[in-house]
């Protein structure tokens, strides 16, 4: 089937939902309990974002699509900078990010580098806010992060792109994808971009345009084996550099990264059974480097294996398990560490129970570790509907955040004795759907223990060494609120976030966590038009542990137009941060001034 841009462009606008192109009960999701079901029927808060809502906003960067998100706020600067996502007071650490299901991400740094993520051949993204480490292990404390590339059943097209914009930015891409005989299909999607950006950090640090540079291809081919069999191969690769202003004086600092995933996948499925088997290989390297001077290549490898199966036994009751093994493995170039590989087992099973008015989810999983030992999270929720139109819901849940590679075992300073940090994660909300309305509460809270700082070993003696220790402790309240409708043509997208982050040693705010944020996402078609805003505010957070050097609360407003020259070309255009407001994001570093972009695609 073939997509008009045109008619692409019209879906967004259609229904109060992130996820455009079909109704609310069509709408499917395969993150929230690792299998494919509607988003109606899934008790934890979901959002879906589209191909076709990314290119109407014309987004450069994950960080931008994310931070429109309910439960979220990000924390960078310029493309390709270091970008620090908050998803409930919760570190970039404490969330889970997948492509098409397999984890990523550097296990030296504990996380995902959201700088260096491109959006090429995306087709939708799955966020879940909340604990989800009882199907996914760790790392999934505040959330799931799944960037999905899959080719979409059926899709038969072909298109190109190129634009311009502040700074010196340049992009150029294309993508290609559709049916290869009567039962295979193949996809790939490349994308070149670059910018000479603006100095990264205030003086005295120095002054220069710290710019970026970023290639990418995604690519996929499968067969459908029988009626049952469907086997596919999916990769993507990405490599990139990026200037920054280094911290202790280095000249003309930049950092090379590479990254991939590779994945073999074959899923069976018969009647009420849903099997899947995935093999996957994935890097993550990255080598500082200054004038002159070449700095250590540190580097993540991770092979993983996973066996998924869902059985619907009957309308009401349906039974998930599976078996998943992964191995990470790391090197730095200038240091050996003390161990350099490690091997984890999990097992996990998960039961949905629906019938009338009552939904009932639960689900287990244990995890079997070289480094740290056996680690079990649980989580039960369940919802109930009333008054047609009307659902309460509450869930509780936890979690866990293995130690990375180096809190372990960094020469001279890891520590061996560090037990996972551990979360413990309670909601409950209340939503509802109308014709031109929907809305959802939920209140929520987050112990999280153990975790890992820079301590003391000794705190009688002022010259002991210190390592990381299991210290710190933190309590993340909140009350999160989310609203979509149309007033005629206009199609609005609400939420609003009271966020309590302390450290509960001290009774302080955990840094750059504002206690209040808001955004607000607007979408019309006007004939060949399609007109996209969006403000966002973010209140006053603290830079500093004691609660002293305070960030000014502030406002981002960005505009987005896309004319419909026909069916086949079409015109975008945007303008970010249209008030040139002038915000501090993180102590002594730069923000993008008022910039202008503009895109051309064409569609064969």
């Amino acid at each position: 089937m073939k997509k008009t841009l045109l008619a692409v462009a019209l879906a967004p606008l259609c229904l109060p939902y992130s996820a455009a192109a079909q109704s609310p009960d069509e709408v499917m999701v395969v993150t929230a309990n690792r299998f494919e079901q509607p988003i109606k029927e899934v008790i934890a808060p979901v959002s879906v974002v589209t191909k076709e809502e990314i290119e109407a906003i014309q987004a450069k960067s994950l960080a931008e699509v994310l931070r429109r998100l309910p439960g979220v706020q990000i924390v960078s600067g310029g493309y390709g900078q270091n970008t620090e996502v908050y998803v409930r007071g919760t570190s970039s650490k404490h969330l889970l990010v997948m492509i098409n299901g397999v984890r990523i991400g550097s296990a030296t740094l504990g996380s995902a580098d959201f700088s260096q993520i491109p959006l090429t051949g995306i087709e939708r993204i799955e966020f879940i806010r909340g604990s989800r480490a009882a199907l996914y292990g760790s790392d999934a404390i505040g959330g799931v992060l799944n960037i999905i590339t899959d080719y979409q059943a059926g899709e038969q097209q072909a298109q190109i792109s190129a634009g311009i914009g502040s700074d010196g930015y340049t992009q150029v891409g294309g993508s290609v994808a559709g049916t290869l005989g009567q039962h295979s299909w193949g996809k790939l999607a490349v994308k070149t971009e670059q910018a000479d950006g603006f100095s990264a950090r205030q003086l005295p640090f120095e002054q220069d345009d710290d710019g970026f540079e970023s290639h990418n291809i995604v690519g996929e081919i499968g067969t459908a084996v029988g009626d049952n069999w469907q086997l596919s191969l999916q990769g993507y690769y990405h490599d990139g550099e990026a200037d920054y202003d280094d911290g202790y004086g280095a000249i003309g600092a930049y950092t090379d990264s590479s990254l991939y995933n590779i994945a073999a996948k074959a899923a069976y499925t018969r009647n009420n059974l849903v099997s899947e088997v995935t093999l996957a290989h994935n890097q993550d390297k990255a080598q500082n480097n200054s004038q002159g001077v070449t700095g250590s290549e540190i580097k993540t490898e991770r092979f993983l294996a996973n066996w998924l199966n869902h059985y619907q036994v009957n309308q009401q009751l349906g039974v998930g398990g599976g078996l998943e093994f992964y191995r990470d493995s790391v090197s730095n170039s200038t240091t050996v560490y003390e161990e350099d590989e490690r091997d984890n087992v999990a097992a996990y099973i998960n039961t949905l129970y629906r019938e009338g008015n009552v939904q009932l989810e639960g689900s287990v999983r244990t995890d079997d570790n070289d480094s740290y030992g056996t680690n079990t999270t649980w989580l039960v929720a369940g919802a109930f509907s009333f008054l047609e139109d009307y659902q309460i819901s509450a869930s509780v849940g936890t979690g866990f955040k293995a130690p990375t590679f180096n809190d372990f075992y960094w020469p001279n300073s890891g520590n061996p004795n560090l037990k996972p940090e551990e979360s413990t994660n309670y909601e409950l909300s209340l939503s509802g759907s109308q014709a031109w309305l929907d809305w959802r509460i939920t209140g929520y809270r987050n112990d999280v223990e153990q975790l890992i700082a820079w301590a003391p070993i000794d705190n009688s003696d002022p010259f002991s060494d210190w390592l990381p220790m299991n210290v710190e402790e933190a309590r993340l309240q909140g009350i999160e609120l989310t609203t979509h409708f149309n007033t005629g043509p206009v199609y609005h997208d609400l939420s609003y976030d009271y966020l309590d982050a302390e450290d509960t040693k001290t009774g302080k705010q955990l840094i750059r966590r504002s206690k209040h944020s808001a955004k607000w996402n607007v979408a019309y078609l006007l004939d060949q038009w399609q007109f996209d805003a969006s403000a966002l505010y973010k209140g006053k957070s603290y830079e500093d542990a004691a609660n002293t050097e305070t960030l000014d609360a502030y406002v981002l407003v960005d505009v987005a137009a896309s004319y419909f020259i026909n069916d086949y070309l079409t015109v975008r255009g945007r303008i970010a941060n249209l008030f040139d407001e002038n915000y501090t994001a993180r102590d002594s570093y730069n923000v993008q001034e008022r910039s202008y972009y503009a895109t051309v695609t064409y569609q064969f």
